[in-house]
């Protein structure tokens, strides 16, 4: 059988500490975590149903506006 080298049970270790180290992290990456998938769920079902859009601001037709100025002169 073959044994894990030094350097990769010193990773293991130093995860777990970091993991381990305080009292509800875990629970904490959790809560983040479903918040995440929440959200993208979310983002999900919102794209099926079109977005509310804002009318198109009217634009005036300008150069119709100077051929009347043009034709009054």
């Amino acid at each position: 059988m073959h044994m894990p080298g030094l350097i990769p049970l010193l990773i293991v270790l130093v995860l777990a500490f970091l993991l381990f180290s305080r009292p509800g992290r875990i629970a904490g990456l959790m809560k983040d975590l479903g918040e995440g998938i929440k959200g993208f769920r979310k983002g999900l079902s919102d794209e099926q149903t079109p977005p509310a859009q804002d009318p198109a601001p009217q634009v005036r037709d300008q150069s119709s506006e100077r051929q009347k100025d043009n034709a009054q002169n």
